[in-house]
């Protein structure tokens, strides 16, 4: 059921945001007993600009990739500074992998299987919080 929700709010994302406001839109996770703010990459402008030419991400905040069902991202660090981790995400919620990626480099990464998510966030952020691939997505909410 809450996979049901997830989905319908991602599409309400994606399909009725209001395409003249240049607001980022924003959301709330709950993984374990932890919380982040992620801002949401759902178009292909987004997700490939991403979290480049930054030079700073809040100790607690992230991005939020959305991709169609049954999608095998790859990411690389191509104009990004901040040394990031990433975790993939199933349509079931579930953290399928998680990675460490180097600023600057080139090299990718990939889901490996299919995902829906993928979380980047500060370097060590999932480790520090004892987030480890297993974990569940416990609740994603709109916060503007």
């Amino acid at each position: 059921m809450k996979f049901k929700f997830l989905i319908v709010f991602f599409f309400t994302l994606i399909f009725f945001q209001d395409i003249s406001s240049s607001q980022i839109q924003k959301v709330r996770i709950e993984i374990k007993d932890k919380f982040l703010i992620a801002e949401i990459a759902a178009t292909d402008e987004e997700q490939s600009e991403g979290l480049m030419n930054r030079s700073s991400l809040g100790k607690n905040e992230g991005m939020l990739f959305i991709f169609e069902e049954g999608s095998n991202p790859c990411f690389w660090m191509k104009d990004t500074t901040i040394p990031l981790s990433l975790a993939f995400i199933d349509k079931e919620n579930k953290i399928v992998k998680i990675v460490d990626m180097t600023p600057l480099s080139l090299t990718e990464h990939c889901s490996g299987q299919p995902v829906n998510l993928a979380l980047e966030v500060n370097q060590g952020w999932f480790q520090q919080n004892n987030i480890r691939v297993g974990e569940k997505i416990l609740s994603i909410k709109r916060v503007n």
